[in-house]
């Protein structure tokens, strides 16, 4: 499959850092701002993003307060769903995409990274989010016991959440081991600097996250020993690290403004001369600011473009075609990164910080032609 305009402007710029040209050179400066604006008709957070939803990678205003769980056990589909559509609403909306009965299970995967994300940022006490982290810990050993008595649906903590998990398990042969890793993956960032040494460290700590909520939902579409598994779960592995960088770069307007900080990785600044008190001054018209931005989407927009190579055999379709919306993951991710190319990678640009009319018909263009 021949790739995009948009993907092969990223490739020269992924060609021109490769030459190790400087960014305020005339071709790469030519590459950075040469993308199509005519391409991906159907290109579409965090959370993430971050709000990268995307994805994920973390929910888009996540700040806000959650919804209410007045309905309790007796409507897990009603809070997940909810839940969901609040805090990482480009999930939601990739959502309607599943099979009925899937989409519940997928919705409480989501609800469950939004439960975790919300105890990372509502939690002042790390004593307190000890204990919280624990009990998600508590109700996945409960759900995925292997003594009946103890994973039946009167024994699990009758959270909405967990009653959903405890729905899904008992259908479909999902791993504890994805969701015990965002656990994990959640609680270790509250010990961590918002900035990482290098952007592959980076991309080390807060990927698991991102392959967590793409890998681990995949046996409720297709079954782990189906022959397609292997490829398609090495697929979505770079979709985790595209989500990942976006994620990154969603955050930092968000990260700015609350907490007086950036979590660009040090290797990216001292690349790109950045000074961190002059972003907090002077935002986008900071000094290297946005080359540096450049830099981390176009090392998102390579696993892209490597993940459409994987799918070079089946002509960039999606095969089998029930994992599709797996993939539409990637739709808000890859519309992220083409807006913030049209602002000349300014993150701070108010465009950025809306809500993308555009997205909802990207996402359903791109699942009725079955392609990433």
């Amino acid at each position: 499959m021949s790739a995009t305009p948009f993907a092969r402007s990223f490739s020269t710029c992924a060609r021109a850092r490769s030459a190790r040209l400087r960014p305020g050179s005339s071709t790469a400066l030519h590459s950075r701002s040469s993308i199509s604006t005519r391409t991906y008709a159907s290109t579409s957070s965090s959370s993430s993003t971050p709000g990268p939803s995307s994805g994920p990678a973390s929910p888009s205003k996540a700040t806000r307060a959650p919804p209410s769980s007045a309905g309790g056990p007796q409507a897990p589909l009603e809070y997940c769903s909810s839940l969901v559509q609040r805090l990482d609403p480009e999930a939601w909306l990739t959502s309607y995409f599943w099979p009925k009965r899937e989409r519940s299970w997928f919705l409480a995967w989501r609800a469950f990274n939004l439960e975790l994300h919300l105890i990372t940022t509502t939690v002042s006490q790390p004593a307190l989010a000890a204990i919280r982290f624990q009990f998600w810990r508590d109700a996945l050993k409960m759900i995925f016991s292997p003594n009946p008595n103890i994973s039946s649906a009167s024994a699990i903590p009758q959270h909405p959440v967990a009653v959903l998990l405890a729905d899904m398990k008992r259908h479909r042969p999902v791993q504890r081991y994805y969701l015990s890793q965002m656990i994990d993956a959640r609680a270790k960032t509250l010990s961590l600097p918002p900035s990482s040494p290098t952007l592959e460290s980076h991309l080390t700590t807060y990927s698991p996250l991102s392959t967590s909520l793409l890998l681990g939902p995949l046996p409720i579409l297709l079954p782990p020993t189906h022959s397609a598994s292997s490829h398609i779960s090495h697929t979505l592995s770079h979709l985790s690290t595209l989500l990942t960088t976006t994620s990154l770069l969603r955050n930092l307007p968000l990260l700015v403004s609350s907490k007086h900080t950036i979590n660009l990785p040090a290797d990216i600044c001292e690349k790109h001369g950045i000074v961190e008190e002059e972003v907090l001054r002077k935002g986008a018209e900071a000094s290297g600011l946005r080359d540096a931005c450049w830099t981390v989407g176009t090392r998102g927009m390579d696993e892209l473009i490597t993940a459409r190579r994987d799918l070079k055999e089946t002509g960039g379709k999606v095969v089998p075609s029930g994992v599709m919306p797996l993939f539409l993951s990637a739709v808000p991710a890859e519309n992220y990164l083409k807006r913030l190319e049209k602002h000349d990678f300014d993150v701070f640009h108010p465009d950025l910080q809306k809500h993308d009319w555009q997205l909802a018909p990207q996402i359903w263009w791109r699942y009725q032609r079955g392609k990433l």
